[in-house]
C-alpha cells in the first residue's frame, strides 16, 4: 500500500482485516467438523471374498474372520442378475422339451423360492409379470395378458406333493433381461451378518423404473440391513429425471427432520462418473458418503505399494471414508494370509503418525460429514475482505483519483458481499476473485523496484551489492509474499466452508483461470515498464504504459527470443492443462515415482510446480535483480510468481483437510526456498561478473 493516502490505506487495512478474522471464524467451525470425522470404514467384494475361500479350500466365515483382524468391516454384495443365477445353475432357459406355442423363450427355474424371488423383483422394476396358476391377488388381471406367444416365460414346479406348475409371461425377449437385478443374495447376506460384517449393496437403474419402485428397491434394502448404497453400471438410480426423488429418500426431510431410511446412506464412488450422479450428489447436497476404489483391471496392473499408497492417500487427502478394496491376489502358498497382510497395510498406513498430517485415522462404520454451518453474514464480511483485495490491487498498479477510488471500494465491496450472502454460485465467484486478487498483489508488492522505494515491505540489500545480503533480500521478499498470499488462503476457505465442497460435490470455481490471471497481470505490469511510481499521475501513468507497451510491440523479432517465448507458452500451456479436478494431461512415470517417493519420505508431498518451479524462480528473480541482472530478473519472476497462485490453489481442494494443505504449502515453501538459494549461488560462481553500474 506504498502510494495509497492514508485514510484509504486505514479503510482497506479495516476491511481486510474483518474478512480475514471471518474467515478464520469460517475456517476453524470446518476445521472442527473435519477433526470430528476420522474414520474410515474398509469394504471387500462378497464375491472375491466367496472365491478366495474356494480357492483356499477354507470356510467362507473363517475368511472372512481373519480379514477382520485386519480392520475391514463391510462386504460389498452385488444384486444377482438373470446372467449370474444362470451361470450358478438357477435357470435354465429354452427347455428343448417346451415348444415356442407357450412362449419365444422358456426359463426354467428349478427352485420354488428363485421363482417367486424372479416374479417379486420384476414386478418391483415395472416388467409387468402375467402370473398363471394362482389365486395372487397382485398378479396383472386378465386384461394386462400378454399377446400369444408372449416373449419370455418363466417356468417351476411346485414342492407341493401335487407337484403343480406355475409360470409367469414377461414381454420382453430374455437376451434383454439378463442383466435386470432381482435382489441381494440371500446366501450372501446371512454370511455377512453371521460374520458381524456391515452392508453395502450395489444395485443397478432400470429402464421402467418410477417413484414408487426407487422407494420400494431402497426400502428392500434398507429391510435387508444394507448401510451403504453404490449403484452399478454407468447410471445411478432414477437416471433419467428421478434422481430428486432418490435424493429425497437417502437424506433427512427438511421439514420433518426425519429420514425414510434411517442409517443408509449413498455411496459416491471417486471418479466414477456415473449419468447421473452430479444431479443426484448436487441433490443430496453433501449429504453422502465419498467412496474410493479400484477397478480390477487397473488393479492388476498395480503392485501392492502402489494401491497401498492410492487408499492412503485417497482416506488421508481427500477426506474418503469408504475404502472399497479389491482382493489384491488370489494364487500363492497362502492367498488368504498375502490379502490380510495387503488389507492391513493399508489400515496401518491409514492409522500411522499424526493427525496434523492425516494419520491416526479410526475404522469402522464411515459416518457423513456434518455441515460447518456458517452463517450468510460471516460469509458476507469475508467478502468486505476481497473487495478491499481488488481496489489494493489497483491502487498497486495503476493511480486513481481519490474520490474515484472511494466509490471503486464501496461498489467492490458491496458486490462481493452481495454475492457471498447470496448463495453458493455467489461464494464460489467472491472466492474466485480473492483466488486472483491475492496471489497478484503478492507479487505486485514484492516487484522488482526501480529505484528501490523507501518504506516498502522487503528487505533491501546492502549497497555494495553482495551475493549473500541479495539472496537474503529474495527470501525475505518470499516470506512476505507468502503472507499476502494467505490472506487469499483464508478468505478462500472461509467462503467455501460448507459440506457439498468438502464432500467435493461442488468446486472451486475455474482453478486453471486461476493459475492464469495472475501470471499475465505481473506480465501485463512488466510490459508497461513496472508499478506506479509514488510521483505519477493519471496521465504520466498512461503516457508511460502506452509507450512502453508501443516499445515492447515494436521490438524487432530475434529467434532467441521468439524460440524462448513459444518454450514459456508451451511451458504454461502444460502447467495449466494439468491444473484442475480433471487434468487433461497425464503425469508421466518417472514423476509418478517421484511423487510415491516423496509420499513416503515426507509427512505430506509437495507440489512440483511449486518447489521445483516456482519458489526458486521467485529466488532467482529478485536476488537477481539486486545483484544487477536486470535482464533475466523479470522474465524470471513472471515464472516464479506461478509459486503464489499454486500456494492459494493448493487450498481450493476443500475436499483436502486444511491441515494437509497447510503441511503441503509449508514444505513446499521450505524446499522452493533451498533449491531457489542453491541455484543462486551455484549460477553466481559460473556467470560473469556483473558490471559496475548506479543502484537500482
Amino acid at each position: 500500500m506504498l502510494h495509497i493516502s492514508p485514510g484509504m490505506r486505514l479503510a482497506l487495512v479495516s476491511l481486510i482485516a474483518i474478512g480475514t478474522i471471518a474467515g478464520l471464524f469460517s475456517a476453524y467451525k470446518r476445521f472442527h467438523v473435519e477433526a470430528g470425522n476420522r474414520r474410515v470404514e474398509i469394504a471387500l467384494e462378497w464375491q472375491e471374498v466367496s472365491l478366495l475361500a474356494q480357492t483356499a479350500h477354507r470356510p467362507v466365515e473363517e475368511v472372512l474372520a481373519e480379514f477382520k483382524k485386519s480392520h475391514a468391516t463391510t462386504l460389498v454384495l452385488f444384486e444377482d442378475t438373470l446372467n449370474s443365477l444362470e451361470q450358478s445353475g438357477y435357470l435354465h432357459p429354452n427347455r428343448p422339451e417346451m415348444k415356442s406355442s407357450i412362449a419365444n423363450c422358456i426359463v426354467d427355474v428349478p427352485d420354488r423360492e428363485m421363482f417367486e424371488r424372479i416374479y417379486a423383483a420384476f414386478k418391483l422394476r415395472g416388467l409387468k409379470p402375467y402370473l398363471t396358476g394362482s389365486s395372487d391377488s397382485n398378479s396383472p388381471s386378465m386384461d394386462n395378458k400378454p399377446q400369444t406367444p408372449p416373449r419370455t416365460a418363466f417356468h417351476t414346479v411346485s414342492s407341493s406333493p401335487d407337484s403343480s406348475e406355475k409360470l409367469f409371461y414377461v414381454n420382453a425377449d430374455y437376451s434383454t433381461l439378463r442383466n435386470v437385478g432381482i435382489g441381494l443374495s440371500p446366501e450372501a447376506l446371512m454370511s455377512a451378518k453371521n460374520a458381524g460384517y456391515r452392508i453395502a449393496g450395489r444395485i443397478g437403474n432400470s429402464s421402467g423404473i418410477n417413484e414408487a419402485a426407487t422407494f420400494d428397491l431402497l426400502k428392500a434394502l434398507y429391510d435387508q440391513g444394507v448401510s451403504t448404497v453404490i449403484f452399478t453400471g454407468d447410471e445411478v438410480l432414477g437416471y433419467r429425471g428421478l434422481e430428486k426423488q432418490v435424493a429425497s429418500l437417502l437424506k433427512p426431510n427438511l421439514e420433518t427432520g426425519q429420514n425414510p431410511f434411517p442409517g443408509m446412506a449413498y455411496g459416491e464412488v471417486e471418479f466414477g462418473k456415473q449419468k447421473g450422479d452430479e444431479k443426484l450428489s448436487v441433490a443430496l447436497n453433501g449429504d453422502y458418503i465419498r467412496v474410493h476404489s479400484i477397478q480390477s483391471a487397473e488393479m492388476s496392473q498395480l503392485n501392492e505399494e502402489e494401491a497401498v499408497d492410492r487408499f492412503v492417500r485417497a482416506a488421508r487427502e481427500r477426506n474418503i471414508r469408504f475404502c472399497y478394496v479389491r482382493l489384491f491376489t488370489l494364487v500363492g502358498n497362502d492367498p488368504v494370509a498375502d490379502n490380510a497382510k495387503f488389507i492391513g497395510k493399508i489400515s496401518n498406513r491409514m492409522a500411522f503418525g499424526s493427525q496434523k498430517v492425516g494419520g491416526t485415522i479410526g475404522f469402522g462404520a464411515a459416518k457423513r460429514f456434518e455441515d460447518p454451518g456458517v452463517s450468510k453474514i460471516v460469509f458476507a464480511l469475508i467478502g468486505l475482505g476481497t473487495g478491499a483485495g481488488f481496489l489494493w490491487a489497483l491502487l498497486s498498479v495503476s493511480p486513481v483519483p481519490t474520490k474515484a477510488s472511494i466509490a471503486l471500494l464501496v461498489a467492490s465491496c458491496l458486490c462481493c458481499a452481495g454475492l457471498a450472502f447470496l448463495g453458493e454460485t455467489g461464494r464460489k465467484l467472491t472466492a474466485f476473485f480473492a483466488g486472483v486478487i491475492f496471489p497478484a498483489i503478492a507479487c505486485l508488492v514484492t516487484y522488482p523496484p526501480n529505484p528501490t522505494p523507501k518504506g516498502s515491505f522487503v528487505l533491501h540489500p546492502e549497497p555494495d551489492k553482495s551475493t549473500f545480503s541479495c539472496l537474503m533480500a529474495a527470501l525475505t521478499s518470499l516470506i512476505v509474499a507468502s503472507l499476502i498470499t494467505g490472506i487469499g488462503i483464508i478468505q478462500v476457505i472461509g467462503l467455501l466452508s460448507s459440506r457439498p465442497f468438502m464432500v467435493h460435490a461442488e468446486q472451486f470455481l475455474g482453478p486453471k483461470a486461476q493459475h492464469v490471471l495472475p501470471l499475465f497481470i505481473v506480465a501485463l505490469v512488466a510490459m508497461v515498464g513496472g508499478l506506479r511510481a509514488s510521483e505519477e499521475n493519471w496521465s504520466r501513468w498512461r503516457d508511460r504504459c502506452q509507450t512502453n507497451f508501443r516499445k515492447v510491440l515494436d521490438e524487432p523479432a530475434r529467434f532467441g527470443m521468439l524460440l524462448l517465448g513459444i518454450v514459456s507458452i508451451a511451458a504454461l500451456a502444460l502447467i495449466v492443462a494439468r491444473t484442475g479436478n480433471d487434468a487433461g494431461v497425464g503425469v508421466s512415470a518417472t514423476e509418478l515415482k517421484i511423487r510415491n517417493i516423496l509420499d513416503r519420505q515426507l509427512p505430506v508431498r509437495p507440489r512440483t510446480k511449486e518447489f521445483l518451479i516456482g519458489h526458486p524462480a521467485y529466488i532467482l528473480a529478485l536476488a537477481w535483480w539486486w545483484k544487477g541482472r536486470k535482464r533475466l530478473a523479470i522474465p524470471t519472476f513472471i515464472v516464479g510468481s506461478l509459486g503464489q497462485v499454486s500456494l492459494l490453489n493448493t487450498f481450493c481442494h476443500i475436499h483436502t483437510p486444511m491441515l494437509v494443505s497447510l503441511w503441503r504449502d509449508s514444505i513446499g515453501l521450505v524446499f522452493g526456498a533451498i533449491f531457489g538459494s542453491i541455484i543462486f549461488l551455484a549460477l553466481e560462481k559460473v556467470l560473469p561478473p556483473v558490471r559496475v553500474e548506479g543502484r537500482g
